[in-house]
């Protein structure tokens, strides 16, 4: 399982964060839970569909092809590895292989050494 650093949020009256003050901040019991767990809560920002449109797209996927799949992990598997339109098409590539394009080379060793290193 991926290891969540981050979470980004709406300004959802659930999350607590409709209630930023005048300096920007904002508190509630949800945000220090999540905090108590190393997670750092990103505010998404106001009017900006932008911010959290892929993530809501994401969902929408899911909502509508979840019965076409018997676990969540072959949902993905697909979900990940189809050609799709907004990528390289001409070259059918996947969401999984834009995402290693695009990835830094750096960000390679990073990850061998976390899985091999010392």
């Amino acid at each position: 399982m991926t290891n969540v650093r981050e979470l980004i949020l709406d300004h959802g009256a659930e999350f607590g964060a409709n209630r930023v003050r005048e300096y920007g901040k904002w508190d509630s019991e949800f945000k220090k839970h999540i905090e108590r767990y190393g997670r750092k809560p990103i505010l998404a920002r106001v009017k900006h569909p932008q911010t959290n449109g892929k993530l809501e797209r994401w969902f929408g996927e899911y909502q509508r092809h979840r019965l076409t799949f018997s676990s969540f992990e072959e949902f993905k598997e697909w979900h990940n590895n189809r050609p799709h339109g907004s990528l390289e098409f001409e070259h059918l590539e996947t969401p999984e292989q834009a995402f290693r394009r695009k990835m830094r080379q750096e960000m390679y060793f990073a990850i061998g050494h976390r899985l091999f290193g010392q």
